[in-house]
């Protein structure tokens, strides 16, 4: 089904601000990094592949140049853009979060000279959820797996926080913060994302050492490679945050207290901006960027008030100035980043941003139709950002019907933004994402399927084609604005109404389930058929499709269980209860054939942050088990918010839960009571956007205590996949 929509539009570059087509990395004057780019993508290339600076060529032109392919353009960004179109149409090489495939690769020259399409001219990677939610386990060779995937697919600018808790360090030593305080203010890296936008100090902490050396290592090195691809780093700007037990005496002016986040946190004061010593600390902020990043910065991000900070009756417009001032004077000609999420930014705080030195991300949900393209931010250039991924939680979702229909010759944003919080997911979606960034023409569906399917599974396969087909009709056609995709309520905290896992998401069907299964059906078709089990992609891709499968039969079962309870129905109950548990145990069977399910994998690299350190490699495995189950220390709002589909945690977590929750059930149905337990129930109550939304769930010191053991757990999880893809799908196929 295509989105009804409009069609939606993407400013011309003659629309730009100049201040934004002017800043060109200046490091761009040797095409050594491009050439260092095919070495380690593709290898195999090394000998058959040249790069050329040409002023003339605006957008990269690709030619046979004496057998072998020269790649030209007038900038080394652009150039390695072109080489990454030449990968995408000509080599049918594919890379992604779920798995890169070079199955189908060959070094094909182009007939006659050709110049690739323009790409929108301001493309932005990463919310900073993003990088505790996605990248808070990768290490420093997935870091640079990114880099080079960002630059191939057209990315110019990127957030840039791994290296924040040195700044801090030493911005609160010289401002006089108590040293014995500063450990208890920085956050572990899992957490840094809601540190950097104001919203909590400390958890996870007190940080180990070697793990605040790593992120500095890891963020020096990142702005490093990024500005040698071509790529702009965008740092954190001072807003004015300090610790919210700041010392009076060691500032000048009034500090603002911010309360709590989420019922729970400390969020970090905020220095008003227009106060006397503002200026100063600005100033030794920035000094601080400039000597952990050995770069002093040409875009900051950075909002102020976010998530219903509190503003203490400061007018927004001299504080914006303010703010904006000291970020130009430390970094001339420099530009401010403002997300525009919820009810930020507020018109007042536009009102004091300077339009050539402002960009604003304009954070969209609504995959269906869009709602922040068409925004006018007061003269402000912005960037459309998708946010298809909430948490990191896995389900097929996505709006492809919405890229389909933006197209780019007039008016509107000056390029899209990729903030989603979960980038390892729906390769589908972000494949078609790329191809919107690198063409302002419409997308044609059909040939758009075929390039994907024969890139990613090194085939052209008519069930292959008609599988994805079927899942743009269903699951990646969204009919309203949404928080995400549907959840699983395998995952969810058990409760007999259980319809969705975390607080902020609606759990209402809106696709033809049946469409789900025949695609699943359709790609073990041709997986067996062509021998795909080989293939990291495929397993990827059939894992995920009978993960669905299993997590729409939940919504099916749920209710017979309800049923049987409310009938006092032992034997019934019994039966129905040990069914849903299946679906547990299947969706971890399946999961476990797939190395990108494994949680094993995902601690692996998030300990390895704490190098050979085992306390602080530790710290980074509870601070991640935390995240991804209860959040907070204990359970509340945010529990499950980043919930995840991998093998381990379905096995050894949810199924665990679960299973103590139907044995209190079961209780109750003979007569019985268990210590602890007595069908209570609690709900919680918030706002998102000016719309209430509500969490309930049964009260329950059996489930409490599955969710307080499983950070403490001593397990060791799976850290490469393990059966047959194959075989394990066409038996969950066959049995539900």
């Amino acid at each position: 089904m295509h989105c009804n929509s409009a069609t939606i539009f993407f400013a011309a570059s003659s629309a730009i601000p100049a201040l934004l087509v002017l800043q060109q990395p200046a490091y761009a004057a040797s095409v050594e990094p491009a050439v260092k780019l095919v070495q380690r993508v593709t290898p195999d290339f090394a000998d058959k592949v040249q790069f050329q600076l040409n002023p003339e060529h605006k957008q990269a032109r690709l030619s046979n140049e004496g057998g072998k392919l020269l790649v030209s353009a007038a900038s080394l960004r652009e150039c390695i853009r072109g080489y990454g179109y030449y990968l995408r149409k000509y080599a049918k090489i594919h890379l992604s979060w779920n798995g890169d495939n070079t199955s189908a690769a060959a070094f094909k020259m182009p007939e006659a000279p050709v110049t690739i399409p323009e790409s929108l001219p301001f493309n932005y990677a990463y919310n900073y959820c993003t990088l505790s939610y996605t990248s808070a386990h990768w290490d420093l060779p997935r870091w640079e797996q990114e880099l080079d995937r960002l630059a191939l697919n057209g990315y110019t600018h990127a957030l840039v926080t791994a290296g924040l808790e040195k700044v801090w360090q030493g911005f609160l030593t010289e401002i006089g913060y108590p040293r014995n305080k500063i450990a208890g203010f920085i956050p572990n890296p899992a957490y840094a994302a809601w540190w950097n936008m104001g919203n909590l100090e400390g958890e996870g902490g007190p940080v180990h050492t070697d793990i605040i050396k790593h992120e500095a290592s890891l963020g020096r090195f990142l702005v490093k490679r990024m500005l040698e691809l071509g790529i702009e780093p965008v740092l954190q700007g001072y807003v004015g945050f300090l610790p919210h037990d700041m010392p009076a005496n060691k500032v000048q002016g009034r500090i603002i207290p911010q309360g709590k986040w989420c019922a729970h946190y400390n969020r970090p004061a905020v220095l008003q901006p227009t106060a006397e010593d503002f200026p100063r600390l600005a100033r030794i902020w920035y000094k601080h960027i400039k000597k952990v990043y050995g770069y002093q910065g040409k875009y900051f991000g950075g909002d102020l008030f976010h998530e219903g900070g509190r503003t203490g009756g400061t007018p927004l417009t001299p504080a914006a100035q303010a703010v904006q001032k000291a970020m130009l004077q430390s970094a001339p000609g420099s530009s401010w980043l403002i997300q525009a999420w919820g009810h930020n930014p507020h018109r007042d705080l536009l009102a004091g941003t300077a339009p050539e030195h402002t960009i604003i991300l304009a954070l969209d949900k609504n995959m269906s139709a869009g709602h922040n393209i068409h925004r006018n931010y007061q003269g402000r250039p912005h960037v459309w950002c998708e946010l298809l991924n909430f948490g990191g939680n896995h389900g097929m979702y996505g709006g492809v019907g919405l890229l389909e229909q933006m197209t780019g010759n007039a008016g509107g944003a000056i390029g899209i933004g990729l903030l989603s919080e979960g980038l390892e997911t729906n390769p589908l979606y972000y494949a078609l994402l790329t191809e919107r960034i690198n063409t302002r023409e419409a997308i044609d569906r059909n040939q758009f399927l075929r390039e994907y399917t024969e890139a990613r599974y090194g085939i052209i396969d008519a069930d292959i084609i008609r599988a994805h087909e079927l899942l743009i009709e269903s699951v990646y056609a969204p009919v309203r604005l949404q928080e995400g995709c549907q959840e699983s309520i395998l995952c969810a905290r058990p409760s007999l109404t259980a319809n969705k896992v975390s607080t902020w998401s609606k759990p209402q069907d809106y696709y033809d389930k049946a469409k789900v299964r025949e695609a699943a059906q359709l790609m073990l078709k041709a997986g067996v058929a062509h021998k795909l089990g080989k293939l990291r992609t495929y397993r990827n891709d059939m894992a995920d499709l009978c993960r669905q499968v299993l997590a729409d039969e939940a919504r099916v079962q749920l209710p017979k269980v309800r049923s049987a309870y409310q009938a006092k129905n032992i034997e019934a109950f019994e039966k129905e209860s040990k069914a849903y548990l299946e679906l547990i145990r299947d969706t971890a069977k399946i999961l476990a054939t797939s190395e990108d399910f494994l949680l094993g994998r995902f601690l692996e690299g998030a300990e390895s942050k704490g190098g050979k350190n085992k306390a602080a490699r530790q710290q980074m495995r509870r601070a991640m088990l935390q995240l991804i189950t209860t959040w907070t220390p204990t359970h509340g709002m945010l529990n499950d918010y980043a919930h995840r589909q991998l093998s381990e945690l379905m096995s050894h977590y949810y199924l665990k839960r679960w299973e103590a929750f139907f044995k209190v059930k079961l209780a109750e149905l003979k007569g019985e009571k268990l210590a602890g337990e007595g069908g209570r129930s609690a709900s919680q109550t918030t706002e998102n956007n000016g719309e209430a939304v509500s969490t309930s769930y049964e009260l329950s010191q059996s489930v409490d205590a599955v969710e307080k053991g499983f950070r403490q757990a001593k397990i060791e999880f799976m850290t490469k996949p393990s059966g047959s893809v194959t075989k394990e799908a066409a038996r969950i196929l066959k049995r539900y």
